[in-house]
């Protein structure tokens, strides 16, 4: 079905004369395409979710938002459908697929570095089917890591499909996963941003994947709320969202406390989810259903436990509730203390057993309740201040997830595009940008790596770069000049002189001392036997005349090339005024020592600037 369909397609392109794969038929074209398939499946993971939360939660227990509301016979099963939920996540993730358990934006993140942009296409599926029952039976996870992985592979899938090589499988890997961030988060802009941002825990982003990424979100926002019907994934009262402003350097301050908090909390939540992970992963005797269940059970008895103080609030699902809660001031400060640390408890008994969800939301839900409590408890000890705690919130939210996942850029945008409300544009960049220094040691996605540097996928690239950036002549050793060969000399005379000499490759010169020609060990050997010729064979009858040269000034890219593309270990290096005058042999040693030293320089720079 799948192949006939991409025949079809190919089909398609050709007639309209882009089966060529050009630049715009690949950006434009293929991502529009990845973006609509991404938004139709946001669309249908969410549907599915949605129905297992009906039957399992809304029917069975009659239990309508993230929390118990009062207690009643009838909800206190609770304690068992996450347990139930869990069993089945962990059969099914043990039995077909692996990849599927855990968040899903950090198995993205290792398909881009470690396998080549490569998803196996039954994890699409698996994924979905996990994620809805984690979250569908009252687990504490969200959509978007799963949507994320999920459209990773849908873009990973039609990449291959069409025959595409692994740099652009790992680009269209991101323009999938940018595409069900973009329609969950209903949020084009920053679920562009977000796939390319999120790879790295320094502030470097795939810059070669930001069309596509914006095209396949832009497409897939289009379609995703075509369908729902849905233009901002929470829904503020309309005076909440005018009253939402900055009002200048005064609250600078208090922003400021908000970035140290949050970067506390962060600590804690990253910690406590690896942590409780840890202890999962010693019980690994156990089958991983056996092991997930736990988690869902610990999960059910935690939202019973908090349900007399937490109300109609709670910690199951993604925290969509909590977030709207905390911006329009619905709780109090004793119940936000309760939650966040109920959220980040019951988040990461949920994944962290084994279950299959994301982080992405309930880190948001997190942050919204540190910065609502930090703006409650500001206003409380500054009355005069004038302080609003639903700005608090918000900020709180970008702020947060800029700093546990890497990304300053994609979540200042995403939280604004959420919300409709860009006027803590300049608060939402300080936090983020504060709490990201703060939190360098620590990310909630472990998959990530240092920098372009250390990635697997930039191996070659990183080699060209660093070798572009250095000239042959900062390599040249001129104290030992190269051997060179008169051109009328004896074959027992040329012997005589590489005897004594170093290198392979030796040049000929005339009287003046210029290049005519050059010759190799390899091309005496086949007559280094015949002794009766060594006094008549001279080294014009075997040398080569037409001679590849580089000089000082080129790039050592360019003289590895000239290396590679001769297949030869050394090189000669000639004046740039006088192209047949040898100063030197470069030899391929001497590149690759020259590219290790220039790496480890820059590692240890950066360590330097790390450590400082």
């Amino acid at each position: 079905m799948a192949r006939r369909v991409i025949t079809r397609l190919r089909a398609l392109l050709r007639w309209l004369g882009l089966g060529s794969f050009s630049f715009a038929t690949k950006w434009i074209g293929l991502s529009a395409l990845i973006g609509l398939a991404g938004g139709l499946v946001a669309w249908g993971f969410e549907a599915l979710t949605e129905l297992v939360r009906h039957w399992s939660i809304v029917e069975a227990l009659g239990i309508e938002g993230e929390g118990l509301g009062a207690l009643t016979p009838r909800n206190l099963w609770i304690v068992l459908v996450p347990a139930v939920g869990g069993l089945l996540v962990g059969g099914l993730v043990q039995r077909f697929a692996p990849e599927a358990r855990g968040h899903g934006t950090e198995q993205m993140i290792r398909a881009f570095h470690r396998l080549g942009g490569g998803v196996r296409r039954r994890v699409i599926a698996l994924k979905a089917t996990c994620s809805a029952l984690t979250i569908g039976s009252g687990g504490s996870g969200g959509l978007e890591g799963p949507v994320c992985q999920i459209g990773s592979g849908v873009g990973s899938m039609l990449a291959e499909a069409f025959h595409l090589g692994p740099k652009d499988k790992r680009v269209f890997l991101l323009a999938g996963a940018s595409a069900g961030i973009g329609a969950l988060f209903t949020a084009p802009l920053g679920g562009a941003l977000f796939a390319p941002e999120v790879l790295y825990k320094k502030p470097e982003i795939e810059g070669e994947a930001i069309v596509p990424c914006i095209v396949s979100s832009i497409v897939a926002y289009t379609s995703y709320t075509s369908l729902t019907g849905r233009s901002r994934v929470i829904d503020l009262p309309q005076e909440t969202i005018r009253s939402l402003s900055f009002d200048g350097p005064t609250e600078l301050a208090f922003y400021l406390v908000l970035a140290v908090v949050l970067a506390v909390v962060g600590w804690l939540w990253v910690r406590g989810f690896e942590s409780i992970s840890h202890l999962f992963d010693k019980l690994a005797r156990w089958p991983l259903a056996l092991r997930a269940g736990l988690g869902g059970l610990l999960t059910g008895l935690l939202i019973l436990a908090i349900a007399p103080l937490a109300r109609e609030h709670g910690v199951m699902f993604g925290g969509y509730g909590l977030m709207r809660a905390s911006i329009l001031g619905e709780l109090t400060l004793s119940t936000i203390s309760l939650l966040l640390i109920a959220k980040i408890v019951a988040t990461s008994l949920t994944i962290g057993s084994g279950g299959s969800g994301g982080v992405f939301s309930p880190t948001l839900a997190i942050g919204a309740l540190g910065g609502a409590g930090v703006g409650q408890a500001a206003n409380y000890l500054f009355p005069s201040a004038g302080l609003d705690p639903s700005a608090f919130a918000l900020v709180g939210m970008g702020g947060f997830l800029a700093g546990v996942a890497k990304t300053p850029i994609a979540a200042v945008v995403i939280v604004c595009e959420m919300t409709g409300n860009y006027a803590l544009l300049a608060p939402l960049m300080m936090v983020s940008v504060v709490h990201l220094v703060f939190a360098r040691n620590w990310s909630i996605y472990d998959t990530q790596v240092g920098g372009v540097f250390e990635s697997p996928a930039h191996e070659g690239d990183v080699i060209v770069d660093v070798l572009a950036g250095m000239r042959v002549s900062e390599v040249l050793d001129r104290s030992a000049p190269p051997q060179t060969v008169p051109v009328n000399a004896t074959l027992r005379k040329a012997l005589d002189l590489v005897s004594k000499a170093q290198g392979s490759y030796f040049p000929v010169v005339d009287s003046e001392g210029l290049m005519v020609g050059i010759f190799s060990l390899s091309d005496v050997r086949r007559i280094f036997l015949e002794t009766d010729v060594h006094d008549i064979v001279i080294v014009r009858d075997f040398m080569v005349d037409r001679v590849a040269t580089v000089t000082p000034n080129d790039s050592l890219d360019s003289a590895l090339r000239t290396l590679n593309e001769l297949s030869v270990h050394e090189v000669p290096v000639v004046d740039t005024k006088e192209p047949r005058k040898v100063l030197a042999m470069l030899t391929r040693n001497q590149v690759g020592a020259a590219y290790h030293q220039r790496l480890r320089e820059h590692r240890q720079r950066l360590a330097a600037e790390g450590g400082g």
